[in-house]
């Protein structure tokens, strides 16, 4: 009987310890919820043969072609995508190619010989901000701010403009970007709507005017100028001495608009021409000064047409200062001011109230002690200063610390803008930039 009890105790005991093992393997092979998209991805690689982790640079529906540019190589390459290419977002929803945008960072598989996109994921780690506007950059330093936010640009990060890859000096402060950043560094800058180039022809009787395009930019009329705006439609305002006139602009991305204006006839009676402005300040007691002189605004303030600079200062606040159109009888503006920082100076900057009103554009005038900056290249074409004509390549101008818009035009090619920031550095510089692309077909005036 002893011996019928130990061997029914030794059954129950391996019994016991093979239910064990059947629920202890049973456990293993389910599949938690997390790495189901683990496991799809693993899948998916056994089907394809390549995995990268990528920008999209350029995406051609019609073709059904997408271009990546590979972030740690700095090399770009084109694949195929069909009905049967796997696109999800940053949150696992399915997306089609028409969602995509270029600057996007994605993780992508492909099947290499073939050429041939499998899947693509949107990295989930990746932030992006559209339609940046009035942003600053250093550079030398990579350094982009945003609204008071500073990012950090990263070495390998491209700049996409049309489905190429272009340089930092290549963005332009009128520009409209699409930043891609991971961990406030960014990885990615797309240009979304870039600018084009304004020639105005038959100006003389303007020269020492304005010009104005849209709210942001007005610039000073001055002899063979090349005004560089925002890629849009415009209706121009083009004044001096009285005498104003309007036309209807289309600017291109990259190509140069010729806007005769010397139909612009001045009209007798436009001298006689006064708009009323009613100033409405906060605080009431700011000191207003119109083109220089202190103003009364308690009532209607009358002004000939045109533009007119407006300044406005009080004790503990920043001064602001701005361009104003008047072109109709009576207007309405409100000012509210905004108290100054501790370390703000009251001193009134004359160079932020110069010749030009877009943006962010800022040019400190610190003497550059007769230094020089040397453009030496493309030789034959023609050189423009922040709009200013300098003369042919190879040239120079007077050195001051700041950021320049270089602008390089040659007939029958492809006119390109740089942005240069120019140290205070005792010592001359020296710039050579890349051959000029030819045109396919010359631009019409308007």
């Amino acid at each position: 009987m002893k011996r019928y009890f130990m061997r029914f105790f030794i059954f129950c005991a391996v019994f016991l310890m093979l239910q064990g093992c059947g629920a202890q393997t049973q456990e293993t092979a389910s599949i938690p919820v997390g790495q189901e998209m683990m496991q799809e991805r693993e899948e998916t690689l056994r089907l394809a043969d390549s995995l990268d982790r990528a920008v999209i640079q350029k995406i051609d529906e019609a073709k059904h072609k997408i271009t990546f540019y590979n972030l740690s190589l700095g090399k770009s390459y084109t694949l195929s995508y069909d009905n049967a290419t796997g696109i999800k977002s940053r949150h696992e929803e399915e997306l089609v190619v028409g969602q995509l945008q270029v600057g996007d960072i994605v993780e992508v598989t492909f099947v290499k010989d073939e050429k041939r996109v499998k899947n693509i994921w949107l990295d989930k780690t990746a932030v992006v901000t559209e339609n940046v506007v009035n942003f600053e950059m250093n550079r030398t330093a990579r350094i982009f701010e945003i609204n008071g936010q500073q990012y950090a640009i990263d070495a390998m990060a491209p700049v996409f403009s049309g489905g190429e890859v272009l340089t930092l000096m290549d963005i332009n402060e009128v520009d409209t970007l699409r930043i891609t950043s991971v961990d406030r560094t960014i990885q990615s800058i797309a240009i979304t709507n870039g600018h084009g180039y304004v020639r105005l022809v038959g100006a003389e009787s303007f020269e020492g005017g304005w010009v104005e395009f849209g709210q942001s930019i007005i610039r000073k009329v001055e002899k063979d100028m090349l005004l560089l705006i925002p890629s849009g439609t415009y209706e121009m305002l083009i004044s001096n001495d009285g005498n104003v006139g309007t036309k209807s602009v289309v600017v291109a991305d990259g190509e140069e608009t010729q806007v005769d204006v010397s139909d612009l006839v001045q009209e007798e009676d436009n001298e006689d021409k006064i708009g009323g402005i009613v100033f409405t300040i906060n605080p009431s007691d700011a000191v207003l000064k119109v083109d220089g002189q202190e103003t009364d605004y308690s009532g209607v303030v009358n002004l000939s047409y045109g533009i007119h600079h407006i300044e406005v200062t009080k004790a503990g606040y920043s001064t602001l200062s701005r361009y104003i159109k008047v072109g109709q009888e009576m207007a309405n503006i409100s000012i509210n001011m905004e108290e100054a920082d501790e370390d703000d100076s009251d001193e009134d900057d004359e160079d932020d109230k110069d010749e030009t009103v877009s943006g962010n554009s800022a040019i400190a005038a610190t003497d550059g002690d007769g230094y020089k900056v040397y453009i030496d290249a493309p030789e034959g074409a023609e050189l423009y200063v922040d709009g200013k004509y300098i003369g042919v390549l190879p040239t120079s101008f007077n050195k001051k610390s700041g950021t320049y818009t270089v602008s390089v035009r040659k007939s029958g090619y492809k006119t390109r803008s740089y942005s240069l920031e120019v140290d205070d550095s005792d010592k001359d510089v020296r710039y050579s930039f890349s051959s000029l692309e030819k045109e396919e077909d010359d631009k019409d005036e308007t």
